[in-house]
């Protein structure tokens, strides 16, 4: 069993983020047109590798040569004739092979370009999702606390009409409700604002209706799941790393090939020239000649130099920026690995401990107020508090599969498995 599989089985995230439907992710992998022009980018360079490693064309020549410039006649001249010649061009040895290597190199630095595009973008699907599902569920507590602050005017109002409390509690009751009514319109443009996210990410042109969870469960994290082991798994997985080790094989084959083309190349030719004059001391036999060139490294030697330097050099930058990356991967782990566990253990505290306390502190005090034994300042904190829990434990339930979308996206591997999916 591989590394990458042991990792993946410690790790755990929620089966609820089964709820993200897998068809709005497999849609937008195949539909955006920005994945589009990087697989076309991808298929531009495979068909650039195919043809990287051939010989450059021979050449053929036809020279109507040696012809008097008075008469332009093949008959006027003793070496006047008809010139055949074909010539090629002979690469370095070693050159065409490291021209096709580095061209394949660039194929799979655009292919794992793409793949991070990729895993981005479904990060990007996934995160919008579940943010579309928060703002829809707290719309739905901030209406139902919309509700509940409309009896508890009721009852203010009423001991307000016995002259049993002020006129200031049933102002501040008001002023709560029709804050709260305000906020709903926030979520409204909040719900606007991420279909539309979803909606380009999928390249639709409409309006999207999107199903959402009215409420979802926590993603649990394994004690098995540490940064480390999902350090680990980044560097055998995540394709940003994979791009930059190819980058790097790249320029190192771009130096071998500046500093063996720096090398002169040779030039071969065969020529026939057709006779049609004959004299006494020439019979006017037809003529042949071969021959070869090679070019003179005056400026040649020195630009392959400098473009062997220019490769180590981005060589160079790209283990760099590897072990930055690298770096920054193992701080990003770190910090969603905090963010999850503190976002898991928020959710359910606040369920099972916080929020019946809350719940049951408002019931007590509302019934407590309407008799007198409790003050308007208890039952306006304890609505508000109410409020409060609830929606900071939506949003801490969310927080955990953000936080899963996230450790999938910086690791690379989609097939992280749950602990309730083990």
């Amino acid at each position: 069993m591989t590394l990458a599989v042991l990792i993946v089985i410690s790790l755990a995230t929620s089966a609820s983020a089964s709820d993200v439907p897998s068809t709005l992710v497999d849609e937008a992998l195949s539909a955006n047109p920005g994945i589009e022009a990087m697989q076309a980018r991808v298929r531009e360079l495979d068909q650039l590798a195919e043809v990287a490693d051939l010989w450059p064309d021979p050449m053929a020549a036809v020279e109507y040569s040696n012809v008097p410039t008075t008469s332009w006649s093949l008959d006027d001249h003793p070496m006047a004739g008809l010139q055949l010649k074909a010539q090629q061009t002979i690469p370095f040895p070693g050159v065409t092979g490291l021209r096709g290597q580095l061209a394949e190199s660039r194929v799979e630095v655009a292919e794992a370009s793409l793949d991070e595009a990729r895993l981005q973008l479904a990060r990007a699907v996934e995160v919008a999702w579940w943010r579309l599902s928060l703002v829809r569920q707290l719309r739905e507590v901030t209406a139902r606390h919309v509700q509940l602050t409309e009896d508890l005017v009721a009852a203010v109002r009423a001991r307000y009409e016995t002259g049993a409390t002020g006129q200031h509690a049933l102002v501040r009751l008001e002023l709560l409700r029709d804050e709260l009514r305000d906020s709903l319109l926030d979520y409204e443009r909040q719900e606007i604002q991420l279909t539309a996210s979803l909606d380009a990410a999928l390249h639709r042109e409409g309006v999207s209706t999107f199903e959402t969870p009215t409420d979802s469960a926590s993603a649990p994290l394994s004690e098995s799941a540490t940064p480390d082991s999902w350090v680990r798994l980044a560097g055998e997985a995540r394709p940003a790393l994979n791009e930059l080790e190819a980058n790097e094989r790249s320029a190192d084959l771009g130096a071998r090939l500046a500093r063996r083309d720096a090398l002169p190349d040779l030039t071969v030719w065969a020529g026939y020239r057709v006779r049609t004059v004959t004299t006494d001391t020439d019979p006017g036999r037809d003529l042949a000649s071969i021959g070869l060139s090679v070019p003179l490294s005056v400026q040649s030697a020195r630009v392959g130099r400098g473009a062997e330097a220019a490769a180590l050099e981005a060589a160079s930058r790209a283990r760099s920026q590897h072990e930055a990356l690298t770096d920054r991967i193992r701080a990003e782990l770190r910090a969603a690995h905090a963010a999850w566990s503190r976002a898991e253990q928020k959710a359910d505290t606040f369920a099972t401990e916080l929020l019946p306390a809350a719940q049951q502190a408002l019931d007590t005090t509302l019934s407590d107020y309407r008799v007198g034994k409790a003050d308007f300042a208890s039952l306006y904190q304890a609505e508000v508090q109410l409020l409060t829990l609830e929606r900071a434990r939506l949003a801490a339930v969310v927080e955990t599969h953000v936080q899963h979308a996230a450790v999938r996206a910086i690791t690379g591997e989609r097939q992280i498995l749950t602990g309730e999916e083990r």
